[in-house]
């Protein structure tokens, strides 16, 4: 009898369950006169549009939340908005460092007001740029929120991963890299050999360097800039070797011939070089030393958060037909494009083979870093902006 008793109890709790989620779809949010606009009929487009990539990264914040705490790992609101604050400086780095540079002149000279000033000013302005990226890109705020907090995760469970792990060879190699010799220079990033035969006719005919980088280049972080650089040494770590050799290579106003590096051809014209900087090493050794451990810890976040969603990707069960549909869609359009890339893996292949039986053309150092380069092609690098 009581047994009976819970089953209809449980029954009754379930059909008011029901109920109250009904009530609560049908609820009223807005009105424009008589015209009533209910909670489901907002929350449905939403569902739709914008469920399938909010559940993806909540899948991943609860799966790195799991990692922490079968880890011993504790993340506070404080780390959160400090992974959030790093964020939004790290997306306007190169545009912030002017200002970074009279904030540090003003603590020099102890100006103390001064640089606080700057400083809000300049977060202030970051704000305000972050959503505007943020509305760009049509990610939400909600969106951006759950990411930082999951990097938050990730940041907590790498950074002991990385604990005395920069060596003395690692400091001096930065140490190269930030206070050796330096180039300045332009470049045209091309898809094909065709691409860089019509930017070598064009530079040909006499038009500047500048203007066909704008044109013709395809790397969208230099193109809009002429193509410029922001100056890098031989042991810098951002730029493929090979594409470093060639720009090394070359006299100042010479341009390079073509420079094939990590599935792209590449025009290179050295504008000037810039002498070693008169630093000494044990001065900034401990500087290099943070920089490298936040840099390693970056690189180790990165790789963390391709592990999870490789996890998802794997293990994900979706019951709900609509985000399933969705998430099936996604993944036959995730495998075309591997499919995609593996074409032109072989077509890239083909024209470097073309290219190493042909006459060269043009001339300059560095030649020899270019179409018979032995790199297998692989999807574009993104070359770093100079700085505004």
């Amino acid at each position: 009898m009581r047994k009976q008793l819970s089953v209809v109890a449980l029954a009754a709790l379930s059909a008011l369950s029901v109920a109250a989620i009904t009530a609560a779809a049908d609820e009223t949010i807005a009105k424009v006169g008589d015209v009533q606009i209910t909670k489901e009929q907002l929350e449905r487009p939403l569902f739709e549009g914008y469920g399938l990539n909010v559940l993806l990264n909540i899948v991943q914040l609860e799966l790195v939340k799991s990692t922490a705490r079968r880890n011993g790992v504790a993340v506070s609101p404080q780390d959160v908005q400090q992974e959030r604050q790093r964020t939004i400086d790290k997306m306007f780095e190169d545009s912030n460092r002017k200002t970074i540079d009279k904030i540090n002149a003003a603590v020099e000279k102890n100006k103390t007001a001064e640089a606080d000033k700057l400083r809000a000013d300049m977060q202030h302005d970051n704000e305000q740029a972050a959503d505007q990226f943020l509305a760009n890109q049509h990610i939400s705020r909600a969106e951006f929120d759950i990411v930082v907090e999951t990097n938050a995760y990730l940041r907590k469970i790498a950074e002991p991963m990385l604990k005395g792990k920069i060596s003395d060879e690692n400091l001096k190699q930065a140490f190269a890299a930030l206070y050796g010799e330096t180039v300045q220079c332009r470049h045209i990033q091309c898809a094909n050999l065709q691409e860089i035969a019509e930017a070598k006719r064009r530079l040909a005919a006499g038009e500047p360097f500048a203007k066909v980088a704008q044109e013709m280049s395809r790397n969208p972080a230099t193109a809009p800039l002429g193509g410029m650089i922001r100056p890098f040494s031989l042991k810098w770590q951002g730029l493929p070797d090979a594409f470093k050799q060639a720009a090394f290579a070359l006299k100042e106003g010479e341009v390079s011939d073509v420079v094939q590096a990590e599935g792209n051809y590449h025009l290179i014209l050295l504008e000037k070089r810039i002498p070693p900087k008169a630093v000494k090493f044990e001065d900034v050794k401990e500087s290099l030393r943070a920089d490298l451990q936040q840099r390693a810890i970056d690189a180790t976040v990165k790789e963390l958060r391709q592990q999870l969603a490789d996890r998802a990707r794997a293990n994900l069960q979706i019951t709900d037909p609509t985000l399933k549909k969705q998430w099936d869609d996604r993944i036959a359009k995730a495998n075309a494009a591997i499919k995609d890339k593996e074409e032109m893996r072989k077509q890239w292949e083909r024209e470097r083979e073309r290219a190493a039986t042909q006459p060269a053309t043009g001339g300059g150092a560095g030649g020899g870093a270019g179409g018979g380069s032995d790199l297998v092609p692989t999807p574009a690098t993104t070359l770093p902006s100079t700085s505004k």
